[in-house]
């Protein structure tokens, strides 16, 4: 197994997507009467700002590092992904349970996969295991149960989903901005 190590530098990154998060949760959560079309386009939002995160973690890997490439495609997938949702919400609204359940395995085994494959000792790993254990068991709903209660299951789990998933993003931003200083 290949120990992937993570540079505290880049606690930004993750705060900057558990911000995102926190605030796409909140409008689902709070604005009820929310349409369709509106849900779609934050959806795409929130999932731009992730695969931008997850592109810029891959680009400061070393060059040669075996997963650098792998996490660079994934956030560059995952922005095109967020740019259909905007594009053509509709669409997108046609199969989102299944498109939301399938990210929020592929965000999840990221997470988790992070944690496991990071060095020893790191503060970070309990909270990003966290976040990417809450993402698989999403997923895995949607996947499950994609027609059961519709758009208010989606609004009703994504909002919750997307607060928690952005606490310990945010949790993790801070553990390593002190590993950070530390160093």
């Amino acid at each position: 197994m290949e120990i992937v190590e993570i540079n505290p530098k880049e606690w930004g990154s993750f705060v900057i997507r558990g911000l995102a998060a926190i605030l796409f949760g909140a409008v689902v959560l709070l604005w009820t009467e929310i349409t369709l079309e509106l849900l779609m386009i934050l959806f795409g939002l929130l999932v731009i700002v992730y695969g931008i995160t997850l592109a810029a973690f891959g680009s400061t890997r070393p060059v040669g590092e075996s997963r650098t490439t792998l996490t660079m495609i994934m956030g560059i997938l995952v922005v095109i992904l967020g740019i259909v949702a905007v594009a053509m919400p509709f669409l997108v609204a046609a199969v989102i349970v299944s498109v939301i359940g399938m990210l929020a395995l592929v965000m999840g085994a990221t997470d988790l996969g992070i944690a496991i494959f990071a060095m020893e000792g790191r503060s970070h790993r309990v909270l990003l295991a966290l976040s990417g254990i809450l993402s698989i068991i999403l997923g895995l709903l949607f996947l499950v149960y994609p027609l059961m209660g519709g758009i208010v299951l989606v609004a009703l789990y994504l909002g919750v989903f997307s607060i928690l998933f952005g606490v310990l993003s945010v949790a993790a931003g801070i553990a390593l901005r002190g590993e950070a200083k530390e160093n």
